[in-house]
């Protein structure tokens, strides 16, 4: 069963320490499969401890591919949203946005329709530039 989780990443970039904080809807494994596109290390609350991962929370990213927001639409008007509270969530620069659409695409993040899986995930990586991704049909 889907649950609500906070997710708050750690990471080092450019020697500076950044922590974002943002909400995702969705079952542990796609918390899991997200965090692993992460980069640096990430604390997941929902009294679940095991989907933490903070063993690369203190390792130095020269670079990372920002995103300040992940959308998802789904059938019958459905939204969801993954957004920091402020600032960007620092994916690896091996993740892109089919990589993150890859991932979303099986989730069940619409709590008003627990079984359908998105329709689109738009990722959004600053004010200027989003890419969205289709799925399924």
């Amino acid at each position: 069963m889907a649950k609500q989780f906070q997710i708050t990443q750690r990471v080092v970039v450019n020697g500076e320490n950044k922590s974002t904080s943002f909400r995702m809807y969705g079952e542990n494994d796609d918390v899991t499969a997200l965090g692993a596109l992460l980069a640096g290390g990430y604390e997941v609350k929902e009294i679940n401890d095991s989907l933490s991962d903070t063993t690369n929370v203190d390792q130095n990213n020269a670079s990372t591919n920002p995103v300040t927001g992940i959308f998802l639409s789904g059938p019958k008007n459905q939204i969801a949203s993954i957004r920091p509270y402020s600032g960007v969530i620092h994916f690896k620069n091996t993740a892109n946005v089919d990589d993150i659409a890859a991932v979303l695409k099986t989730t069940k993040p619409f709590e008003m329709l627990p079984n359908e899986v998105p329709t689109r995930v738009t990722v959004k990586r600053s004010e200027s530039f989003s890419a969205s991704t289709q799925t399924g049909a």
